[in-house]
């Protein structure tokens, strides 16, 4: 089988699969609000440029992004103690709870997906998967 009959059966695949199926879940850490949230957990505080460039994204979405969390009281906006024009990030304590849960759930579901794959094939999809990221890394996918 040629890479790319492999890649268009990886395709088909993948779009049959179920909303909920890990590889859908897992990716949600990679984009919108989960996003964020999980940057700020990690990073707090931050300018909104940095989350922007982290996410690649444009700053018009950010700035929107930013908005719908701070209405649901995830995150806050501060003014830079060193530099009052600039505006840092800091997730609240509901939103630290918020992302906290979530990680805590998708935690649970990897460990009960890598069990169900056992050791062997838990070792290959954690090494693989590992060796894509690496990879990706030096590629720009455009999309």
């Amino acid at each position: 089988m040629t890479i790319e009959t492999m890649a268009v059966e990886l395709l088909r695949f993948m779009e049959k699969l179920p909303r909920r199926a890990p590889q859908n879940w897992l990716g949600e850490f990679g984009r919108g609000e989960l996003f964020l949230l999980n940057y700020l957990h990690v990073n707090s505080p931050v300018c909104p440029g940095t989350m922007r460039d982290a996410m690649q994204t444009s700053t018009a979405r950010i700035a929107a992004a930013l908005n719908n969390l701070e209405r649901k009281g995830w995150v806050k906006r501060e003014p830079d103690e060193r530099d009052h024009r600039r505006k840092l990030v800091h997730l609240t304590p509901a939103g630290t709870d918020y992302i906290e849960e979530y990680r805590n759930r998708a935690l649970e579901n990897i460990i009960k997906l890598l069990t169900e794959l056992g050791p062997e094939d838990a070792g290959e999809y954690f090494r693989i998967t590992k060796r894509m990221a690496v990879i990706s890394r030096n590629y720009n996918f455009d999309f």
